[in-house]
This record gives structure tokens, sequence and C-alpha cells, in this order.
């Protein structure tokens, strides 16, 4: 067992922060944090798309999800939780400052 405190990045930092990451059972789980400032584009251009599955929680702001045709997929906001597959292409525009609270869970036993 790993006990860690939450913490955020700093607008100064990196826009992220690793907090854990740990393999077992041929799964790796990694739990990071994220601020994201107001009037960004995630990624800048086009989209991006991971090897993990991902689970975020918007701790503060909103972020206006994409579609990759660049319409509106929808708004996280403060308290909202999103599930993303694995190579799901995603993007996002930054509406205000964000924070939140991410976990990834990737398969090290075969490569998708």
């Amino acid at each position: 067992m790993q006990i860690k405190k939450i913490t955020y990045p700093s607008p100064s930092e990196p826009y992220s922060k690793e907090l854990l990451s740990e393999i077992s059972k041929g799964v790796k789980t990694t739990l990071g944090t994220v601020f994201l400032k107001k009037g960004t584009r995630i990624p800048d251009k086009g989209f991006s798309k991971h090897p993990f599955n991902e689970v975020s929680i918007i701790t503060k702001g909103c972020i206006e999800m994409l579609n990759e045709d660049e319409s509106i997929k929808g708004c996280l906001r403060t308290g909202s939780a999103v599930y993303i597959n694995a190579l799901e292409a995603q993007a996002g525009n930054v509406l205000e400052d964000t924070t939140l609270i991410y976990i990834l869970n990737e398969n090290t036993n075969h490569k998708i």
C-alpha cells in the first residue's frame, strides 16, 4: 500500500504531475494530477491518443471536449468524471483554469 498526498502542478511547472505508478498482475496503474490554463487547447493542434484507459475527475474548472470533426462533444466541469478508452482520440478547449486527477491503466503483458 502506498499513501500519497494529492498535489497539483503550479502554473509555472509542467502541466502534469505523476504521483504514483505501480505494476501489478500485468497492469500498470498511474495516478497523477494536471493543471490546465484557461484559454489553452489540449493538445495544441489535432488530437492525442494513448495506449491506456483513462479516468479523469475534474476537481476545478471547465474543459470543452471535442469530437474529431472539431464539434463540441460536451463540457467537463467541476465534479465531472470521464472515461476514455485506450487509443480514443481526445482534445479540448480549456474554458477556465482547471485541475484534475487522472488514473491510467495499461496492460503490460501485450501492447494494443
